[in-house]
């Protein structure tokens, strides 16, 4: 017999998603308000916004007439208006029309939910719209951002072992985001690059690029791969797109994808860019796409079929014996070592 659900299956459309995700935060109200008010501040507390949904019981106070009520109950006015993607689109134009949704709530909070976190660029084009919004309104719209896999999380956490019916709903919530390819599985996925001859210059330098015009999927780790086998792993620590002029010296940040791009990292795209154009031969005039790691670990992945490797590839981790979601960079290289890909 199938399980029954408590979230429709049979859509994929954003609005769907959109009512299972409205649909999970109701049921939670309606269990507990003061869970609800934990969750949605949990999801609120990256962006540095707290949201009081709070109902007050009062006796015997004076109000801004003087006169002192038998009691009150109130609660502060606020609006969460909600903008869900599923596929990481960046239509500016679109968010600003869902501002003209507030009134003149207390609290106003744009939430954007979406299956990979929110690029810095992106971040910054919302931030900077909505300050003009704001000053040409006189409103105080607040921006927050979450993902579907924070969603399962902070809702997982507020849960107390006893909570059997808000823990078969988020598991519900969960199978359903998974199914829907809602959540972001970077954490399992090992990026595998073709390195050749510059196998060496990656490992020394705890680098890697390509074109920044090549397609990207978000992974946490890379692997360097040559001679029939994935040879090194590394956790990624910073992404960013970088033009380097040799004759002029002069390195022009294009973009940052993921962390910080720091000091002693542009020297290194400086080195590993003349080394490139000297020892290889590599057309260094567009734009390239580094990606840096936290240290490199040596492994030997091997990949018995036939022919080469065609282009990038992706490992998950999860179909590996043994892998387990705790283990460093270090430890995933060890577990690796000696296994064949079955690719």
């Amino acid at each position: 017999m199938s399980n029954i659900h408590y979230f429709p299956r049979y859509s994929q459309k954003e609005n769907m998603v959109t009512n299972n995700t409205l649909l999970l935060f109701s049921r939670l109200y309606n269990n507990s308000p003061d869970k609800f008010r934990r969750l949605i501040n949990a999801i609120l507390e990256d962006s540095g916004i707290e949201l009081d949904t709070t109902v007050r019981f009062k006796q015997q106070e004076k109000i801004s007439s003087g006169r002192i009520p038998d009691g009150l109950i109130e609660q502060e006015s606020f609006k969460v208006v909600i903008e869900t993607k599923l596929y990481g689109q960046e239509h500016i134009d679109q968010i600003k029309g869902h501002w003209k949704a507030f009134r003149n709530e207390d609290k106003q909070i744009f939430l954007w939910i979406n299956k990979e976190p929110i690029s810095k660029g992106y971040y910054q084009q919302i931030i900077e719209a909505l300050n003009i919004y704001n000053d040409s309104n006189k409103s105080e719209i607040g921006f927050a951002y979450t993902t579907f896999k924070d969603i399962c999380r902070c809702f997982n956490d507020i849960l107390q072992e006893y909570d059997l019916e808000m823990k078969t709903l988020i598991d519900d919530y969960e199978a359903f985001c998974n199914e829907s390819e809602l959540i972001d599985n970077a954490d399992l996925k090992v990026r595998v690059v073709l390195t050749g001859q510059t196998l060496e210059q990656n490992l020394k330098y705890n680098i890697y690029y390509n074109p920044s015009e090549r397609g990207y999927q978000n992974t946490k780790y890379i692997g360097l791969y040559k001679n029939k086998a994935v040879r090194a792993i590394g956790e990624t620590s910073c992404i960013a797109d970088v033009r380097f002029n040799i004759e002029k010296n002069k390195l022009e940040v294009l973009g940052v994808i993921q962390g910080t791009l720091t000091d002693a990292q542009k020297e290194i795209i400086k080195l590993v860019t003349i080394e490139a154009k000297e020892k290889y031969g590599y057309s260094v005039d567009e734009g390239r796409r580094f990606f840096f790691v936290h240290k490199y670990f040596e492994t030997d992945y091997l990949k018995p079929s036939k022919g080469a490797l065609m282009g990038t590839r992706y490992i998950n981790l999860d179909d590996v014996d043994g892998f387990n979601k705790e283990m460093k960079a270090s430890e995933i290289a060890g577990l690796l070592k000696g296994k064949e890909w079955d690719i």
